[in-house]
């Protein structure tokens, strides 16, 4: 068959047969060390041989080489050693960050953990080297390896609870509490009123701090921003407006008054007013507004 008559639609087939096989790359030939510190780390050390280093310069010039800039040559013309030379070092960086993104990718592919972490290593501190290998090392956090016991079989004891009147009544009090109000209440106080207070904090008979007219609920416990007053619903129990109850409060090693810290204080809390929580009446209306519920069940 002459030139003229070779068939152009086989050439282009046969053209697209060609650009469809690529090339696999390479793989580096690694040697890399696995321990392990703890069953959720591994300590990795790699290293990566002259060869693979010295196949990707070679192959990092072999592109630079049509658009070599040297002075003295044209535009892609100077020789490859003189190139090799003179790019060498700017060329040394690219082929490290190349060499370790590569073995990282070889190695997540190629060993059997699981990694849940990022490497840990500074690629600025790794050097990159004129004669021998590259080697660097890294922790990485993974997947726990273990054996599964024999589950099957196993009995299993379902827990129930079975709700009360009274469970029912405080998860409906909770839900209310949010729409409920203070009111004033004559009666002495009890564990879970609230009270209107002044609190003076002294130490050594001097005044430290004072806060006037806080509302606080009566609680085990009455927490400050550095100190508790454990109970405190005992301290409280059955004060009425103009009573005055004492404490004593040790402060914490963080306090923000550095002279105070880890000492105690005296803490005297003045009653002003007694309020218990009102609840809302649950009136088909209110029940309406708060969810369109048809009723209290």
């Amino acid at each position: 068959m002459s030139p003229d008559q070779l068939d152009t639609d086989q050439l282009e087939d046969d053209a697209l047969d060609v650009d469809g096989d690529a090339e696999t790359p390479e793989p580096l030939k690694l040697d890399v060390s696995v321990k392990s510190p703890s069953a959720c780390e591994r300590h990795i050390t790699v290293t990566v041989p002259r060869e693979d280093i010295d196949r990707y310069f070679s192959e990092a010039f072999s592109e630079m080489m049509p658009t070599a800039s040297v002075p003295g040559f044209r535009l892609g013309r100077a020789p490859r050693k003189l190139v090799e030379n003179r790019f060498r070092k700017d060329v040394a960086e690219q082929i490290k960050s190349s060499l370790l993104m590569d073995s990282m990718q070889q190695i997540s592919e190629e060993q059997s953990f699981a990694a849940i972490s990022e490497p840990d290593f500074d690629p600025d501190a790794i050097e990159l080297p004129d004669d021998g290998p590259m080697t660097f090392e890294f922790n990485i956090e993974v997947r726990p390896e273990f054996d599964l016991p024999k589950w099957r079989g196993l009995s299993i004891e379902r827990l129930t609870k079975k709700f009360e009147k009274a469970d029912i009544d405080k998860r409906l009090e909770q839900i209310l509490t949010r729409f409920g109000k203070l009111v004033p209440h004559d009666s002495k106080a009890k564990v879970g009123d609230y009270v209107a207070v002044n609190i003076t904090c002294r130490h050594d008979g001097e005044e430290v701090a004072r806060v006037e007219d806080q509302v606080v609920r009566i609680q085990p416990v009455l927490s400050f921003r550095d100190g508790r007053l454990e109970k405190f619903d005992k301290l409280m129990k059955g004060a009425v407006e103009g009573d005055t109850r004492e404490a004593e409060v040790k402060l914490t090693a963080d306090a923000p008054n550095e002279a105070l810290r880890g000492k105690k204080v005296k803490v005297e809390v003045e009653v002003l007013d007694v309020k218990r929580l009102e609840l809302p009446e649950l009136t088909s209306e209110f029940l309406n507004e708060m969810g369109s519920f048809e009723s209290e069940e």
